[in-house]
């Protein structure tokens, strides 16, 4: 009967939306989780934590007996402040950032003090109890003492939405500028703290960095280069026949491994080694990205391979299985330079698996040619790159079956297949 009566003495409040008392009870909860408890709910409000927030490893007990539902708001901001935690509505939608308070209160924490007992706001507190501590008039709390000091009135929050850029890469450079606190990504924004001149700085910076960045355009082929008299390297024959078929002028970057040929362009260089019996093109793949983004191609399979093997407590033989990629995997990572020069890191491997014929475990060999390296071009300028050598010898013999060996006649061959990257990097024009 008790509990009914109560029930129905609450109704006809919240019905003509009086404020109602609430109590709350934590007992060692990080601030995060309180934040989130608070925000989330009880106010139903819409949030963003910062990421220096969420790495906060503070925890509090909070014991409230009673509190209006409408000073939980301000309640919670000044709770929050007092932890060195801001709070700024924009749009209906709670930022909380960490503020120079922030750091401060990590490093004056009371050594075996595990929680704090925070009384409602508007409470008398008594000799042994905390005092609530005094806000500004923007309702911001004032720490004094313990190492705590007053929020500077140029200590300012400022939120930056980019358009054509993404925040990580906003926020790295612009803490890079002005250090780490600086800059933090929440989300699709990023949240700018420091002083009102600060602040205006990293504004003009970050609209600056805020353009369209430039999609760059990168082919890649691989291609079998076969000389069957096993003399001089595959990447000189196709660089002399490239130069001879299409009066391509060449330039050595590092001693026959990589060989630029400028004024052509990659599909005719293709083209023109496709017209030889002594050039195979095995691959040809193309990617298009944003300039400083990492591209990636792969094609072929993923095969199960044995990574480790033991025994487990029952001493029964377990594997451990993963399943490895094979085939055709280039990674690529364009940075458009000034002046029409491209910095271009290369990955590209031509892969394949075989049965193991050894017996001793059971998972394939990986028959792998990799090549990586750095190179720099012009602008649609073509550069082969090469290296990977495979040398295979066969003989014969010829003579009379009743005839001794020696009198046999011996002939042998000598083939080498090389692998040639050919590749080319150019910016793409709005």
């Amino acid at each position: 009967m008790k509990i009914l009566v109560a029930i129905l003495v609450l109704v006809p409040a919240f019905a003509f939306g009086k404020a109602e008392p609430v109590s709350l009870s934590f007992n060692a909860v990080s601030i995060v989780q309180f934040g989130q408890a608070m925000f989330k709910g009880m106010m139903k409000r819409d949030f963003v934590v910062a990421p220096d927030v969420v790495s906060l490893d503070r925890r509090i007990t909070i014991d409230v007996k009673s509190i209006s539902s409408d000073d939980l708001p301000r309640f919670v901001e000044d709770l929050l402040a007092r932890e060195g935690i801001q709070t700024t509505v924009r749009d209906g939608v709670y930022y909380l950032t960490l503020n120079r308070l922030g750091a401060l209160t990590a490093q004056s924490d009371v050594a075996g003090q595990a929680s704090s007992v925070v009384p409602p706001i508007g409470s008398v507190p008594s000799a042994n109890s905390q005092q609530i501590v005094p806000a500004d008039s923007d309702g911001h709390a004032l720490l004094e003492g313990a190492g705590f000091q007053s929020r500077k009135d140029d200590d300012e929050t400022e939120l930056f939405t980019p358009k054509h850029r993404t925040s990580e890469f906003v926020a790295t450079v612009v803490a890079a500028g002005f250090g780490p606190k600086a800059a933090t990504v929440a989300g699709e924004l990023v949240v700018l703290t420091g002083s009102k001149a600060a602040i205006s700085k990293m504004l003009s910076l970050c609209r600056s960095l805020d353009t369209h960045a430039k999609m760059v355009d990168v082919s890649a082929s691989w291609i079998e280069v076969t000389n069957s008299s096993g003399t001089g390297r595959g990447i000189s024959l196709a660089a002399s026949f490239l130069g001879a078929k299409l009066g391509a002028s060449l330039g050595t970057i590092t001693s026959g491994s990589a060989i630029s040929l400028k004024n052509t362009r990659f599909e005719l260089v293709i083209d023109a080694l496709n017209s030889d019996a002594r050039f195979k093109q095995v691959t040809n793949s193309r990617l298009i990205g944003y300039d400083r983004t990492k591209l990636k191609l792969t094609v072929g399979d993923k095969t199960a391979t044995v990574s480790s093997s033991g025994n487990d407590n029952a001493g029964n033989r377990v594997q451990n299985i993963v399943y490895t990629p094979s085939g055709v995997i280039i990674d690529a990572l364009p940075r458009v330079l000034g002046g029409g020069e491209i910095s271009l890191d290369v990955d590209a491997q031509i892969s394949s698996f075989k049965a193991n014929t050894n017996g001793l475990i059971g998972s394939p060999t990986l028959i792998l040619r990799q090549l990586t390296t750095t190179v720099g071009l012009k602008d649609g300028d073509v550069m082969l790159l090469g290296g990977l050598q495979d040398m295979q010898s066969s003989e014969s013999k010829s003579g009379l079956g009743f005839l001794p060996a020696s009198w046999s006649a011996i002939s042998g061959t000598k083939q080498q297949t090389d692998l040639v990257l050919v590749v080319s990097a150019k910016v793409l024009v709005d």
